[in-house]
């Protein structure tokens, strides 16, 4: 039988030795660490992260006097668990949470979970690429006229594309009011180290916050931190809920990366950011508009872009075929594309080296565009736009989340066959893991047109499977409520 076949299919990636613009933020590089020296359990000393006393508690405090919250835990099953508690917590079964539907896939998921009521918005919509781009405090005044039982609300910030939200102003506004704002800021646990970044929602006035630290700085995958702040919700609760989510048996391995790559972010991630924000000025500068590939950059945006995102715009070649040529040609491998985007992630590992070489390879590529030396293709960008924009403004539910999800009145159908038809799972891109149909959704022609396009493409999506099928709500047939 082989052995070790996982890891030996991880060292021939390595061995190609490409720069690593995708998470998570240590891209490869760190101090050496003996995993299992320091892989125990909960030995006199070691503490108990579900019970804290000791040692664990002193990172916590120091956690959260780093980023001023007023309390930090942390995570081990990643800020999807953060999510899932921070909403139970804060909510019970009936209540209505305001939602952007272009929150994480861990947001739906704790609505089905605490049989909470979603309150839908759509986010503003970028004009030339169509992803979402920010909630607008108009959209959160009207939705919170509309629905008197919303507890509160949840907010992405800053987006998978580095794009933000008024957080201050849209806590404020909802603190008036009395409610609770969560702030999944999976993408965002960089920015309390660099004031040319955009707010972090602690200091923006959230009440709970919840960091993957491995994406942009250096802990170890599945490691995360969650603060709390002022007493509009109840911690004990949302605590509560974190021991029954998590694991029993918390890796120290994954506790003791959150300690150091908060300190080392600490002690050098003003530097290193100011390093990457300095060459994303440049590139936008130097840029021709009219390029094949050119730099997002959020000029008009009055709360900041996140420039640790280098989000690449294509015209009259794909995104897929731009990652693609940078992988092979330039040994530089990208966090994912799409018809007419290339994402690249920076973070604390990466270096005036990696910069440079990214900004070269894209130079060269747009003189080979240019002088046809390389056979591009139209994108189509309108098409693709009208889709992105109808699709995220088609999200709705017609059958409760959870009942959809429970539900035992379920087959399974092509995905030619099912329009007009209401999905019993979620369907998700991955990345960024959006969903683009909930339980209970209506697979609209928009939908099925998008999600064709995006298989054929070879995305990954999750709730269809090779054959491209997807489990669907019967037609006719009660759904079951457990």
């Amino acid at each position: 039988m082989n052995k070790s076949i996982l890891k030996k299919e991880l060292e021939k990636i390595n061995k190609k030795n490409k720069r690593r613009f995708y998470m998570p933020g240590h891209k490869g590089r760190g101090e050496d660490f003996d995993f299992y020296a320091y892989d125990i359990t909960e030995i006199p000393g070691a503490d108990n992260l579900h019970d804290v006393h000791g040692v664990i508690g002193a990172v916590q405090r120091k956690l959260a006097k780093i980023y001023n919250s007023d309390e930090a835990a942390i995570l081990i099953n990643g800020t999807t668990t953060g999510i899932h508690s921070a909403i139970l917590g804060a909510c019970v079964s009936g209540d209505q949470l305001l939602v952007p539907v272009n929150c994480h896939r861990s947001v739906f998921g704790a609505l089905a979970l605490g049989r909470i009521e979603g309150v839908f918005i759509n986010p503003k919509i970028q004009k030339d690429m169509g992803f979402a781009q920010k909630i607008e405090l108009e959209s959160v005044k009207k939705a919170l006229a509309e629905n008197s039982k919303i507890a509160g609300m949840v907010l992405t910030n800053p987006t998978y594309y580095g794009t933000t939200s008024d957080v201050k102003a849209i806590a404020e506004l909802l603190h008036r009011k009395g409610k609770f704002l969560i702030v999944d800021e999976a993408h965002g646990a960089h920015l309390h180290f660099n004031n040319k970044l955009p707010m972090d929602a602690i200091t923006a006035g959230a009440d709970v916050v919840i960091q993957s630290t491995h994406k942009i700085l250096g802990s170890f995958t599945q490691s995360a931190l969650m603060h709390f702040k002022g007493e509009r919700i109840n911690r004990q609760r949302i605590k509560s809920f974190l021991a029954l989510l998590q694991s029993s048996s918390p890796s120290y391995p994954l506790m003791i990366s959150v300690e150091e790559a908060v300190d080392m972010a600490y002690e050098k991630g003003e530097a290193v950011f100011e390093k990457i924000i300095q060459a994303h000025r440049r590139f936008c500068q130097n840029q021709e508009k009219s390029a094949p590939i050119t730099l997002y950059d959020e000029v008009e945006s009055d709360t900041g872009y996140d420039r640790s995102k280098w989000l690449f715009h294509t015209q009259g070649i794909s995104g897929e075929q731009v990652e693609t040529l940078l992988s092979e040609e330039y040994g530089i491998q990208c966090e994912m594309s799409g018809d007419d985007d290339v994402l690249a992630m920076t973070g604390m590992g990466t270096t005036s080296e990696d910069l440079e070489r990214l900004t070269q390879a894209v130079w060269e590529l747009n003189d080979k565009i240019k002088l046809h030396d390389f056979p591009g293709r139209p994108v189509g960008k309108k098409n693709g736009q009208a889709q992105k924009n109808r699709l995220t403004e088609s999200i709705k539910t017609e059958v409760p989340l959870w009942e959809a999800l429970t539900s035992d009145a379920t087959e399974r159908e092509s995905l030619q066959d099912a329009e007009g038809r209401l999905a019993a799972a979620f369907i998700i891109p991955y990345p960024p893991g959006i969903p683009v149909l909930l339980p209970g959704s209506r697979m609209t022609p928009e939908i099925l047109g998008y999600l064709s396009r995006l298989l054929d493409q070879g995305v990954a999506v999750v709730g269809i499977d090779g054959n491209r099928e997807l489990l669907l709500l019967k037609e006719k047939g009660a759904i079951h409520e457990s």
